[in-house]
């Protein structure tokens, strides 16, 4: 029977415990630290969630329990064999595969030409300062963190997150300044041969 196919936040509770034995809070406050609640939604449900079914899956295991004063038992979990090897696998397909992804900002993209340009005009520097505001200082806190020695390897995703970000503004830039001086025409009306088109047109070699 084929290893079932690994949430995101499964795939992140198992690298978490491949570094020590630990229970599922103490998972959810590492990845927190780690801001890893950037790339998925971690609370203690998911969390708890994820634990309990790689422990059916048997790809983590009961290792211990821990106490701390007075606080109630806490059941400690361990990485199985099986649990690296999933790990492994399907850290492989994360970097490799393009699954279909379907934001929304493409689709008000493909719909703002309804709306009237000053409008598309306002909606896009709106969205062009959100970004701007988001990432502000974010490169030279990074930067930072791997001056003082945090292997950059580790933090490729908060790199590439900042790269895709610079990217859209960069659009967002060239969108806004050639609606702006007219170069990019809210008014023409498309050729006879593209009326009424219900899918795009293919290219032709």
């Amino acid at each position: 029977m084929p290893a079932p196919r690994l949430s995101p936040a499964a795939t992140l509770v198992l690298a978490v415990l491949r570094e020590e034995p630990m229970h599922p809070y103490e998972i959810l406050v590492r990845l927190r630290k780690r801001r890893d609640d950037r790339l998925v939604r971690l609370n203690p449900g998911a969390v708890y969630h994820a634990v309990d079914r790689l422990e059916r899956d048997g790809l983590v295991e009961r290792a211990g329990v821990d106490r701390d004063g007075n606080r109630p038992e806490r059941t400690v979990y361990a990485i199985t064999p099986a649990g690296v090897a999933a790990h492994e696998a399907r850290t492989r397909e994360l970097v490799r595969d393009i699954p279909p992804e379907h934001p929304s900002f493409p689709v008000g993209l493909a719909l703002v030409h309804d709306l009237p340009l000053d409008d598309a005009l306002a909606l896009l520097r709106e969205r062009r300062a959100a970004l701007a505001a988001a990432v502000a200082g974010q490169r030279e806190r990074l930067d930072a963190v791997v001056a003082r020695g945090l292997p950059r390897r580790l933090v490729l995703d908060a790199y590439y997150e900042l790269h895709q970000t610079d990217a859209e503004i960069a659009w967002l830039d060239a969108t806004i300044a050639d609606l702006g001086s007219g170069a990019l025409s809210w008014t023409d009306e498309p050729a006879p041969a593209f009326r009424h088109r219900t899918t795009p047109p293919q290219e032709t070699s």
